[in-house]
């Protein structure tokens, strides 16, 4: 998941470059000339909501996706007084602006996947924010095939640097979902380089502990990491988690948050033995993972009725808000496919 641009939508100049870019990149991408219309459609729909029901406060990303499937993602957030009932809002014929009352309507029609959340300024009282997230996506090819969980990956480097030292790895297949979570030491290029040494490291047998050794191993003569493995089996519907130093887990289920954290230590350098922990993962259970470039302060009800969406609007409204915004920052979601059931 990689941050193209992120504009503002005060002023003409600003939108201009946003247009641009969605053109050049859709066009690298390979998407048909119908996407790329579509994708222009649902942009413009974006600006114009920031425009009219937050006076511009608010921003548009263009985010370039590889997991599960080549995707492109538009992300619109702002810091608007919030939509009271969303169900009502994506209704066409529904405004409160004096409008057709089209807009999340149309955004929702012309995507492949989208999804929309807001907290309106009465609802606000736990949270750091208030106003509303709109993501939409578009996907390249076919869609995903149907093993994949619903996963969301969000990844952003300290001040945008070309260098970032956080790193998420996932490996899905028919039997169980795995994904290496790491974070260099620091950031900036020093940071990246560790990260970037690893390389394709996941495979589909090696227990995740065993993997967390050969990493540590791999990693001596570097600054190090702290990292975690995680695996998610698709029969059993068990989790496995096995980490080092400074990074946590959230199992959101039933209502409750359970937060998993490690033994300080660094990969590559000194830390105490390998800790493993395995949890059931029943239906709608939600897992995030994240490095230290997240606060740790959330609740649920910072963000009531988010957790019930999309794991990636999930990562991407996490990122925005709770991310801190002097180190690399990342999270990882994911949730079992409905198609995992039988």
């Amino acid at each position: 998941m990689k941050l193209l641009i992120e504009q503002g939508a005060k002023g003409d100049s600003g939108v201009v470059l946003l247009r641009s870019k969605l053109r050049a990149v859709s066009r690298r991408m390979g998407f048909s000339d119908i996407k790329r219309e579509h994708m222009e459609l649902v942009c413009n729909e974006m600006v114009t909501n920031l425009n009219k029901f937050a006076e511009g406060n608010g921003l548009v990303q263009i985010w370039e996706s590889g997991c599960p499937a080549p995707a492109l993602d538009l992300f619109a957030f702002d810091y608007g007084k919030g939509i009271l009932n969303v169900q009502s809002a994506i209704q066409d014929g529904y405004t409160t602006a004096g409008t057709m009352g089209k807009g999340l309507g149309a955004i929702q029609r012309l995507s492949d996947q989208s999804e929309i959340y807001s907290l309106p300024v009465e609802h606000a009282k736990d949270s750091d924010w208030h106003g509303t997230a709109v993501w939409s996506r578009f996907h390249r090819g076919d869609t995903d095939p149907e093993y994949f969980h619903d996963l969301g990956v969000y990844a952003r480097a300290y001040q945008d640097s070309s260098f970032n030292g956080d790193l998420i790895q996932v490996r899905a297949g028919e039997s169980k979902t795995r994904w290496l979570h790491m974070d260099g030491l620091g950031h900036g290029r020093e940071a990246a380089e560790v990260v970037e040494g690893i390389g394709l490291f996941l495979d589909s047998e090696t227990p995740v502990d065993g993997l967390m050794q050969r990493l540590s191993t791999k990693l001596q003569g570097t600054r190090g990491a702290v990292a975690m493995i995680c695996e998610v089996d698709n029969i059993s519907r068990n989790m496995t988690i096995c980490g080092v130093g400074d990074m946590v887990a959230y199992l959101i289920s039933r209502g409750e948050k359970k937060a998993i954290s490690f033994s300080p230590g660094v990969l590559g350098h000194t830390h105490r033995s390998l800790e493993t922990f395995s949890y059931d993962f029943p239906d709608q259970a939600l897992l995030i993972t994240a490095s230290d470039g997240l606060r740790r302060s959330m609740t649920l009800r910072s963000f009531p009725d988010l957790w019930r969406l999309h794991p990636q609007l999930i990562a991407l409204v996490l990122g925005q808000v709770v991310g801190r915004y002097n180190d690399d920052r990342s999270a990882f979601t994911i949730r079992v496919n409905q198609n995992m059931r039988k």
